[in-house]
């Protein structure tokens, strides 16, 4: 058991400083593959996306044509810019927090909240989309922020940039930050030692944010937009919503339990504080299982607001039996097996080396608090959980990198047209069937009906693998990954 001790020894600033590096590389590094992000790249990329006034001042929008702008000067094919405005909101998200815990919470040790926001969901949030979810998420973390300094001190600073954020969130289309406030503003009206001056202050900025926000869906066009039916009640969306909520909040999703048994139930560091984190938590996972869409910016809200209540909590218990919940990270390479192996249509086309990385991560979760009997602190399971996660996602990183990338589009199109077709990708022409990848569009998009003269024609048809590929001496045959699908198919590559 002295090797489960090992990680518990490890400063919490390494465990930092390796999460932000991780998460440099996964944001730097993973190639598109979710359709919405590939439509949103492709129209930035034609100069298409804005259609009307809200789109124009968008600030994510707007830093992303930028980057695109940049990305083009530098030739930068792969547009690794757009993934550094993740890391960026990721970095101060995590600024934020910080300041929210100094503000509310000022005797708690802030390295090891920190590091759980950059750990549990911001991976898989910061992977899963470019979209404005990250900057929706921080923007509400903003305004919450604001709005308990005025809690504290009316200064007209903080009354600025409380309003200016909520201006920003309602251009993001953010309208559930309202309900947030409503119940904090709501919650602070209840105090019977509130001064009347400060209720009326309380209540003309509530009032002034549903005007702007009706302000905003009138001229906006209630019929173009989409958020009046922003709650669904649908059974089957309902249980798909509680399951993503559990993947993207692993493994905080696990210690949130257990402080919420020792708050409820033992009245653990039990005050209001930490009663209105606690129903911020409840608010905002509703919303996020009743909303109509995939809203991972009430998830990037919630993972700051989770992780200080989960450390204010249990920053002083020692935990033994309670810990068994823990078993549940266990399901993270669990998840990350099950994604592998989708991308196969039988068992059998599985490669033996796949084998051995499921091994390798298994392994790596073996390295779990629940086989120490003893009693830990928070600060010592948590150490735990990350040195296991820390091997898990190194041992995934380098195997998904040297396994998939050289079978995606990006790489095998440029790799067979230098070294078998004998081209010059820059002089090259593509001649497309109507069925091809999305994501051809966004890296091969000035190869179609190119503005210069081409040296090269390459005819490109794209078939399932069941399909028998093309039998012809002058094609040339290759098996890719296609990333908008998440399956493998044939292409074929003949030069005319």
């Amino acid at each position: 058991m002295n090797f489960f001790r090992f990680p518990e020894s490890i400063p919490t600033i390494f465990y930092t400083i390796i999460w932000i590096c991780l998460l440099a590389v996964i944001s730097l590094g993973t190639p598109y593959y979710f359709t919405d992000d590939l439509n949103l790249l492709i129209s930035l990329k034609n100069n298409n996306l804005v259609s009307n006034f809200s789109d124009f001042i968008n600030p994510h929008l707007i830093l992303l044509n930028l980057a695109i702008k940049i990305s083009n000067v530098l030739a930068l094919d792969n547009y690794i810019l757009l993934r550094l405005i993740n890391f960026i909101y990721l970095g101060l998200v995590i600024l934020v927090t910080h300041k929210i815990i100094k503000l509310k919470f000022y005797d708690l040790h802030y390295l090891m909240p920190l590091t759980a926001v950059l750990f549990s969901g911001t991976i898989l949030i910061s992977l899963t989309s470019i979209n404005d979810s990250l900057l929706s998420g921080l923007t509400t973390l903003l305004i919450i922020y604001y709005l308990m300094r005025i809690f504290d001190e009316e200064k007209i600073l903080n009354i600025f940039f409380f309003i200016l954020f909520s201006l920003i969130a309602l251009i993001l289309n953010n309208f559930f930050f309202i309900i947030l406030i409503s119940f904090l503003i709501l919650l602070k009206l209840f105090n019977l030692k509130l001064e009347k001056k400060k209720r009326m202050s309380l209540i003309s900025y509530l009032c002034s944010i549903y005007i702007i926000a009706l302000i905003f869906l009138i001229t906006q066009g209630i019929n173009e937009t989409d958020n009046l039916s922003t709650f669904n009640y649908d059974l089957s969306i309902f249980i798909k919503r509680t399951i993503e909520s559990f993947i993207f909040l692993f493994p905080l999703i696990s210690l949130l339990i257990i402080a919420i048994f020792y708050n409820v139930f033992k009245r653990i560091n039990w005050n209001k504080d930490l009663i209105t984190f606690f129903l911020l938590i409840i608010i905002s996972w509703f919303l996020f299982i009743f909303s109509n869409k995939l809203n991972l910016s009430i998830l990037t809200f919630l993972l700051p607001i989770m992780s200080i209540y989960i450390f204010r909590s249990l920053e002083f218990v020692e935990l033994k039996w309670s810990k068994i919940v823990l078993i549940s990270v266990v399901l993270i390479p669990a998840i990350i097996i099950y994604f592998d192996t989708s991308l196969y249509q039988n068992t059998s086309d599985i490669p033996h080396i796949n084998y051995l990385f499921y091994s390798s991560i298994i392994l790596a979760s073996l390295i779990n608090p629940i086989f120490s009997l003893q009693q830990k602190s928070i600060t010592a399971l948590y150490k735990t959980i990350s040195f296991s996660l820390i091997l898990s996602l190194f041992f995934s990183i380098i195997f998904f990198y040297y396994q998939y990338m050289p079978k995606t589009l990006s790489f095998v199109i440029p790799d067979t047209l230098e070294n078998e077709i004998k081209c010059d990708i820059q002089k090259t022409e593509f001649i497309l069937e109507d069925v091809y990848p999305l994501d051809l569009m966004f890296y091969f998009s000035d190869k179609i009906d190119p503005d210069y003269f081409s040296d090269c024609q390459i005819a490109l048809t794209f078939s399932s693998l069941d399909s028998t590929p093309i039998e012809d001496i002058d094609t040339i045959n290759k098996t890719i990954l296609d990333l908008s699908s998440k399956s493998y198919i044939n292409l074929n590559l003949k030069k005319l």
